[in-house]
């Protein structure tokens, strides 16, 4: 089914069979695919309604609080987006991608297929989170960040337990393929965690760590020199 809320202002192109709750804004020159959901309600406010008279678009319409989608943005189909989520401009979402309420996402960062942003999450500009990357309540991540796929952040030391507090990362930070960061763990600007890596504790800035727990391994400088190696066809 296509919905619109009367109340949204939508200035995107619509693939069709998306719905719109709430006074949603989304921007112009954005397209929104097929099966993307904006303005979903809080589970809160689900949880309030009842369906003895059947299910209603109409009721999750009036209780959604709207989301923001800048302009010249890409939804691509199957991405549901909260209500109190905002997008900045030029955002790319691929397929299936979940975002929570209260998350914000900064201009020019993409978010990968089936990508979670599972509660209130902050995204910075330019940032690359790639597929399958599991971002809980409360992480951080900073302008420039890179986030290679299936990386899983958390936000409790000790689960099952009612204390969160989320992972931050700094400022043009790297999170390689499969890592898990434990929190509290701060990854400091500029450092790079190595794929497959377990952080326990806090990276300094510009420091490369690798490893089950994730020590040091080499100098960012001596990263660097591999990378531009590797890039001219060297090893």
């Amino acid at each position: 089914m296509q919905f619109v809320s009367p109340k949204a202002r939508v200035k995107a192109f619509l693939e069709g069979e998306s719905i719109v709750m709430g006074p949603s804004k989304v921007g112009t020159k954005s397209l929104v695919g097929r099966n993307v959901i904006i303005g979903y309600p809080a589970r809160k406010k689900l949880k309030a309604l009842t369906f003895s008279k059947g299910f209603s678009i109409e009721k999750f319409d009036a209780i959604s609080a709207g989301a923001k989608i800048g302009s010249n943005c890409i939804l691509r189909s199957g991405t549901v987006i909260y209500e109190d989520v905002t997008l900045g401009d030029w955002v790319e979402t691929g397929h299936n991608v979940l975002i929570r309420e209260g998350s914000t996402v900064g201009d020019r960062t993409r978010v990968g297929s089936s990508a979670q942003l599972d509660g209130t999450v902050k995204i910075g500009k330019r940032v690359s989170i790639q597929s399958n990357a599991y971002l809980p309540h409360l992480t951080v991540i900073g302008d420039d960040a890179f986030v290679a796929p299936n990386v899983v952040f958390t936000n409790d030391a000790y689960p099952p337990s009612n204390h969160r507090i989320g992972v931050i990362v700094g400022r043009g930070a790297a999170i390689g393929a499969n890592a898990c960061i434990i929190a509290p763990a701060r990854i400091g600007e500029g450092s790079v965690v190595g794929a497959g890596s377990l952080v326990t504790k806090d990276v300094p800035p510009n420091v490369v760590v690798l490893g089950a727990p994730a020590r040091p391994y080499i100098s960012k400088a001596e990263y660097n020199r591999k990378r531009t190696n590797c890039e001219k066809g060297g090893k």
